[in-house]
């Protein structure tokens, strides 16, 4: 229903994995929040530019956190 993804993973880049993700018809309607401590304007851009849902920098303020999951998760 929802997928939280690093930018940074050990084997991949974390913007390859959300460009799969998207490009597969089967996992392309999942909303993505990316979640990174990366907070260079220029990688926000472009997870948003290939489809994430949001981009939430860390330390995650949990607050916000949470308020994303719930609109994206109502009930």
């Amino acid at each position: 229903d929802l997928m939280l993804l690093d930018l940074h993973l050990p084997d991949a880049s974390g913007l390859e994995v959300l460009q799969l993700l998207k490009a597969n018809p089967d996992t392309a309607g999942i909303p993505v929040i990316m979640v990174s401590a990366d907070a260079m304007p220029e990688q926000i851009q472009s997870a948003l530019a290939v489809g994430a849902y949001s981009y939430q920098t860390k330390p995650v303020h949990l607050p916000a956190l949470l308020q994303l999951i719930s609109e994206l998760l109502p009930g």
